[in-house]
């Protein structure tokens, strides 16, 4: 959709435009594309609780509308688009677009993890609601981790895992 669009309906459902909430969501549109691959970023339940941590409940709001009017659901992170077809980011997007996941959520998925794309659909214990990885490809035990879980803790991440989710697992903190 477009700004316009974005705002018309946030208009009708919210009573206002929302127009920093869709530019804020769409920022990286210009440097990606008008493609799946601006949308891995922001554009899921981590991307809505970031816009409702910095710029509140309402603004929150017109964030899940925007998501829903562009992916037509709300994926709980990044990891859902890398299960489709279509999202295939060049070999020059996938550095940049890991560094804007870390700068925004504070975590980035390995964008090359075909077994997101062949894993079952199961649910962490910590309330991850997609594929699961054998912790054996990540140096752990026979154990099967979440993409979430198996992230470096950081705190902004910690924050939106919690408010996304609204679990936490007890593992160390990095600041960042």
């Amino acid at each position: 959709m477009h700004l316009v669009d974005h705002e018309q309906h946030c208009i009708k459902e919210l009573g206002k435009p929302f127009t920093e909430v869709h530019e804020f969501l769409d920022q990286f549109a210009s440097k990606y594309g008008m493609s799946l691959a601006h949308r891995i970023i922001l554009h899921h339940r981590l991307g809505v609780e970031l816009v409702g941590l910095l710029m509140g409940p309402e603004a929150k709001a017109a964030a899940k509308l925007h998501v829903v009017d562009d992916v037509r659901r709300l994926p709980a992170g990044p990891e859902w688009f890398m299960r489709l077809p279509a999202y295939v980011p060049t070999s020059g997007q996938v550095d940049a677009l890991a560094a804007d996941m870390l700068a925004h959520l504070g975590y980035a998925p390995n964008l090359a993890g075909t077994w997101a794309r062949m894993s079952s659909k199961l649910k962490c214990e910590c309330g991850y609601p997609g594929p699961l990885q054998s912790s054996r490809s990540l140096g752990y035990d026979e154990k099967m981790w979440c993409p979430w879980c198996a992230a470096v803790q950081t705190e902004r991440f910690v924050t939106l895992r919690q408010l996304t989710v609204g679990k936490s697992k007890n593992r160390q903190v990095v600041a960042g």
